[in-house]
């Protein structure tokens, strides 16, 4: 690939990114409840994963660790995560939703959903197909570097 048709794809990646990125983060905080778009992240790994500790999280949402304390800490004020003692370990800590922090997140799912639809309605079935294609290659990609 030449160096100006790359220059395009990350000029073009950076834009919409910023873009998307920007309006997310306000669309949560407007519409659905006001977090950040990187604990409405935390959010979605602990439903994913469970409850998992403060180094786990960091990992899972490449956030630091101190980062993540702190942003843990104003979900657990908000009532959308507890810590409890490990089952293995008790001086271990775990981070897990509560009920309210489902609750969030599927506001912040419904939120970025309504944001997002209007645009993916306006693409045809075959441009749908090489998005999804297309982003799932680059997540395995980025999955499968050591950074």
């Amino acid at each position: 690939m030449d160096k100006e048709r790359l220059q395009e794809l990350i000029d073009q990646y950076a834009n919409v990114y910023l873009f998307a990125t920007k309006k997310i983060d306000r669309v949560l905080v407007d519409q659905a409840m006001p977090i950040s778009l990187e604990q409405f992240g935390i959010l979605r790994v602990l439903k994913k994963e469970g409850a998992i500790s403060a180094k786990r999280v960091a990992q899972e949402t490449d956030v630091h660790k101190s980062a993540v304390t702190s942003k843990v800490a104003r979900l657990e004020e908000r009532g959308f995560v507890q810590r409890t003692s490990g089952h293995a370990d008790r001086r271990s800590i775990l981070i897990e939703l509560t009920a309210a922090g489902e609750a969030a997140l599927e506001e912040g799912k419904k939120a970025m959903t309504d944001f997002i639809e209007p645009y993916f309605s306006r693409l045809d079935e075959e441009e749908l197909e090489v998005f999804l294609s297309v982003y799932h290659k680059l997540n395995q990609m980025l999955h499968e570097e050591e950074f």
